[in-house]
């Protein structure tokens, strides 16, 4: 299944939307978005909620969006229809932020037939497509976990990595935040600005495009070559904030076939409460 969807490409009996819109400032504007309107016969996964573990965010010790329990995960996917065979398509309206965590998501239980909406519900309005305001019920799925699909990086790795004396030898560790946070120049949301030692900074905006979709595949490879050299892609660690953004450049690196990189979930905002 092709990583990207466009909002004119067909759909069949399969096909299942997403809602992951969110907002870091306001975390009830997704929710209160798709009950005004979304894409027909979507559900909504809210980052908080349903894409990251509750209870380990009131521990406030793994970061702002720790990963759930699997079962937890597959359990929300069953209770919103989602089989073996689902086509599931997520979208956004943040130029696919939300939407790569949640196709993350399911590469880490197995399930590789998901694809990011190119553009997010704007590109599907453009299209001339319409929303709807109805939440019907559903059966529910069969989905099950299928063995990981993704590669991981915990905090006991990253101290690791700063501590060697030859870091580029082991990985490349990439920051997807903007410059202005990856610099400590502004820090809005964590308790410190700044980096880690030895990482490097690719804002994962300059994965899209002016219209607010994403690169072609041969300009994404051009410039992430000219990042990391040559370097295997299954040395390169992505991080920001909390596990997020990040996961829009390793979607990125996954478009253009630079493939196998790792996640550091806990990313800034938990290797600072701890260093």
């Amino acid at each position: 299944m092709k990583p990207l969807f466009e909002a004119t490409d067909p759909l069949t009996d399969k096909s299942l939307f997403v809602d992951c819109r969110h907002s870091l400032q306001d975390t009830d504007y997704g929710k209160k978005q798709f009950l005004l309107s979304h894409i027909p016969g979507s559900f909504f996964a809210h980052l908080d909620k349903n894409l990251s573990d509750p209870k380990k965010i009131k521990e406030k010790i793994f970061g702002r969006h720790p990963l759930p329990e699997k079962n937890d995960f597959l359990n929300f996917l069953k209770s919103n229809g989602v089989n073996n065979n689902s086509h599931l398509i997520a979208y956004d309206d943040s130029g696919g932020v939300y939407a790569s965590r949640f196709w993350w998501m399911l590469q880490m239980i197995g399930h590789n037939n998901v694809s990011i909406l190119n553009g997010g519900i704007e590109s599907w309005k453009r299209s001339g497509k319409l929303l709807d305001k109805k939440i019907g019920s559903v059966k529910k799925g069969n989905i099950s976990f299928k063995g990981s699909r993704v590669f991981e990086w915990r905090l006991p790795e990253l101290n690791a990595w700063v501590s060697a004396k030859h870091k580029d030898e082991i990985a490349i560790v990439i920051d997807a935040r903007a410059t202005e946070r990856f610099t400590g120049l502004s820090e809005p949301i964590d308790k410190k600005a700044g980096h880690i030692p030895g990482a490097i900074n690719r804002p994962f905006t300059k994965n899209l495009g002016s219209d607010g979709k994403f690169k072609s595949a041969l300009d994404l490879e051009k410039e992430y070559k000219k990042l990391i050299g040559n370097s295997n892609p299954a040395n390169i660690v992505h991080m920001c904030g909390s596990g997020v953004t990040a996961c829009h450049n390793l979607f990125s690196m996954e478009l253009c076939e630079l493939t196998g990189s790792s996640l550091y979930v806990g990313s800034w905002s938990e290797w600072c409460q701890h260093n």
